[in-house]
Parts: C-alpha cells; sequence; structure tokens
C-alpha cells in the first residue's frame, strides 16, 4: 500500500503489501499513523501502556488492546517496565476479507458503538496469551512457503475473538435522541451495504430504502464515521471486486455483470480510479487465478 511508503525507515517483525507486525515498544514513538488507510490494533500483552488515541488518553493493562480504524494518531506512549506491546497494521481489504460477511458487525462496533477497549476475561486472557506464543513462534521461524497464509490464519482467529468481546459490549441505543436515530441509520446503512450483491449504486438508491435525503444520509455518515456514504459505498464495492479478482477464477465480463456495472468499459475506468490498473493487470499483478 502507498500509505505504508513512509514507513520504510521502520523495522517490522513481519511484513507484506497489506499487513505489518511490530513487537517492540520503541517501534511505536517513530510511527505517523494519522495518514494509514488501514485498521490497527494495539496490544497490551506484558505490563501496562499508556498511550494518546486523538488527543484521549488511554490505558491498556495486560492483555487489552485497542481497536482503532484508519487514520487514528498515536501519541505519547508509556510504558511501565518491561512492557510488552503489539502493533499490527492491517489494510482495511484485508480485514473485510478475514471478517467475510461480519465486517458491518465490525464497523458498527468501530463507528457507533466505540466499544473497541478489548477488556478480555480471564479465560480470554490465557486465550490470547497463547495466540500471542504462537505468533511470536510463527514470526521467529525462517521464512517458510505458506508464511502469510498462516499469519493470516492467526490474525483472522484474534479478529473474530476481538470481534465476539466487541459485540457482547454493545450498548442499547437510545433511539428517542437525534444521535441514536442517526447511529440507527448509519447502523441500516451498514447492513445494506453488507447484505447487498450489488453495492455500486447511486447513494439516492440507499437513501429511499432508508426513507432519508441523500444528503441526510451523507451528513450523518460523515458524523458518525468521517466518512461519507460515497465513500463507504466505494470501500465495500472495491472489497468485493478485489475478492472476485483474487479469489475466483470468474471472467472480468462475468465479475463486471455480477457486480452490477453498466459496460466492461466503465468497469475498467472504475478499476484504474481504484488501483491504478486494469482489472487484467490488477489480477496478473497480485497473481491470482486467471481465466
Amino acid at each position: 500500500m502507498a500509505s505504508f511508503a513512509a514507513m520504510d525507515h521502520i523495522t517490522f517483525d513481519y511484513e507484506d503489501e497489506s499487513i505489518k507486525l511490530a513487537t517492540t515498544f520503541e517501534q511505536l514513538a517513530h510511527l505517523d499513523t494519522t495518514s494509514l488507510e488501514s485498521y490497527m490494533i494495539l496490544a497490551c500483552n506484558k505490563g501496562r501502556l499508556s498511550v494518546d488515541i486523538n488527543g484521549l488518553s488511554k490505558q491498556l493493562e495486560t492483555f487489552e488492546a485497542l481497536i482503532l480504524p484508519p487514520h487514528t494518531r498515536l501519541t505519547n506512549h508509556m510504558g511501565s517496565p518491561g512492557v510488552r506491546c503489539d502493533l499490527a497494521i492491517i489494510s482495511t481489504e484485508v480485514v473485510k476479507r478475514l471478517l467475510g460477511a461480519h465486517i458491518e458487525e465490525w464497523d458498527r462496533c468501530l463507528y457507533i458503538y466505540q466499544t473497541n477497549h478489548i477488556k478480555p476475561s480471564a479465560e480470554e486472557r490465557e486465550q490470547f496469551a497463547g495466540y500471542v506464543g504462537t505468533l511470536s513462534f510463527k514470526l521467529q521461524q525462517a521464512p517458510r512457503r505458506y508464511k502469510r497464509e498462516v499469519i493470516e490464519s492467526l490474525l483472522r482467529s484474534i479478529l473474530f475473538d476481538y470481534l465476539e468481546i466487541m459485540m457482547s459490549s454493545v450498548p442499547e441505543v437510545d433511539t428517542s435522541t437525534t444521535e441514536g436515530q442517526q447511529k440507527v441509520l448509519f447502523r441500516r446503512f451498514l447492513e445494506l451495504l453488507a447484505t447487498r450483491h450489488v453495492k455500486h449504486q447511486l447513494i439516492e438508491t440507499y437513501a429511499q430504502e432508508l426513507f432519508v435525503s441523500a444528503n441526510y444520509l451523507t451528513k450523518v455518515c460523515r458524523k458518525i464515521s468521517g466518512k461519507t456514504a460515497m465513500q463507504w459505498v466505494r470501500e465495500y464495492t472495491e472489497a468485493d471486486i478485489r475478492y472476485y479478482l483474487l479469489n475466483t477464477d470468474r471472467s472480468i465480463t462475468e465479475i463486471c455483470d455480477d457486480l452490477g456495472f453498466p459496460s466492461l468499459s466503465f468497469f475498467g475506468k472504475y478499476c484504474r480510479r481504484a488501483f491504478g490498473m486494469s482489472p487484467t493487470e490488477f489480477r496478473r499483478r497480485m497473481g491470482a487465478p486467471r481465466r
């Protein structure tokens, strides 16, 4: 990802084009995360950690974690003696692929309910201790043929266990207030995006189904998540395109039709704007199955 380019001076324990893992506290002070279009997991796996998140102070105990959306600013890191702090930077595309149909629940927890401070129970702490041990072992191994696939499998398990904790902490929304009604509207919008096969549609189409104006839907999305309704549609649409190009052997024409694009030419232009290359070139460069 282009947003990773500015981190060439940072030493990561693992890195590829979509995932970066750092397991030393000292690395945090050198990271500028405000430009990252990626999710971040900041976990304290030993000792205590204090860090400012967009200017607000947060404290993490052992095996507590923070799940952070893109463009989050991390400053003023302070750790107890011997603290172990792990940071995972995972592209939005990979998180969506790993969580699949459950990405809408993930986004709700982060943007609506803000249940992203993970405070595991005693049993869950044992579970995360096991993850940390296994992940550390795999990171120290010499290069192996399927190392990336194994790392992704471990991260997928961790993400789902984090999601389980986040969902169990979801509060009731007070729909009698304007803010509560807006959160419900945003949740229903994400649900539409997550469940709709053809996502590339006009904002007016979604707004009509939600019985609001397109301008109001965009206003609510920007207020709650910092992103417009159109940005959400593009993000979910691009995730679908990536999935079909990289994980199926369907032809470009078939994918174009399946995702509801009006023409192959329009689909090609959409991919060039999103990925900087044609769908055929994107598939070829990523080494996905071709047809």
